[in-house]
């Protein structure tokens, strides 16, 4: 099981100005959450941790009866999907971009294929949140533009930092952590993922893992005023995956 808080791994992977941007704080904060800490643990459980999922059998029997799922793709006849559709956008932001996916609901037939792709605009200098898929791996092809691509591992080691122009392409393994950054001119790409109904973990944003943690426990777990974790939490409400500037690009 992975976790992107334990000894802030994923924060020191990441440049620290991009950090401070994509959360929309000082740079001191951010250099406060990269600190190492030898507290331990939090949160304990005083007894057996379980999530709620269906049984074995019932899995099986899930898994096991029919769903009329290929009779269903056939009738659908949808074997076209267009990502290019600005106002079908999934994820929009002002002067940050918008993205389109294809996934299993609005291609059927992707489910069998266990694939999916994103069409990505970032408008300049925007930011697409820090973030980590935990359904998929991904190849990222840049159209236009020129991108600051930055990718961190589960140890928070720094795998990719480099400028990424239009024509080339890059990997994103599943579980590794990601900030990218659009140059002045914009960057624009698609993504073929491995899984027909990806899912992203946003750290930063109004749906981030950080916007739903107490303001209490980001205080404690990064040495932080009450204050400096509200920041943390709410300075990029209602934005989520896609970031407007808050600094010029370099």
């Amino acid at each position: 099981m992975l976790n992107w808080f334990d000894d802030q791994f994923c924060f020191r992977g990441f440049d620290e100005e991009l950090m401070a941007e994509a959360f929309n704080v000082p740079r001191e904060t951010v250099r406060r959450m990269r600190q190492d800490s030898n507290r331990g643990l939090i949160v304990k459980c005083r007894e057996d941790m379980r999530i709620m999922s269906p049984d074995q059998e019932e899995q099986k029997e899930f898994e096991s009866s029919p769903r009329n799922g290929l009779e269903e793709t056939f009738c659908t006849m949808k074997i076209k999907h267009n990502i290019e559709l600005h106002r079908q956008a999934d994820v929009y932001t002002k002067q940050g971009g918008r993205i389109n996916i294809a996934n299993q609901q609005k291609l059927p037939i992707l489910q069998f294929l266990d694939m999916s792709a994103e069409r990505g605009h970032l408008m300049p200098n925007a930011l697409y949140t820090p973030h980590w898929s935990k359904t998929d791996n991904r190849v990222v092809y840049a159209l236009r533009g020129e991108l600051n691509a930055q990718i961190v591992d589960e140890r928070g080691n720094t795998i990719m930092n480099e400028r990424v122009r239009e024509g080339e392409m890059f990997v994103i393994p599943q579980f590794y952590a990601t900030l990218m950054r659009a140059g002045n001119n914009g960057f624009e790409w698609v993504s073929f993922k491995s899984s027909s109904q990806p899912m992203k973990n946003p750290m930063a944003g109004s749906i981030s893992v950080m916007r739903a943690m107490p303001i209490d426990v980001i205080s404690n777990a990064y040495k932080i005023s009450p204050r400096e974790a509200e920041q943390l939490k709410t300075n990029r409400d209602p934005q989520s995956m896609l970031l407007s500037p808050t600094r010029t690009s370099s």
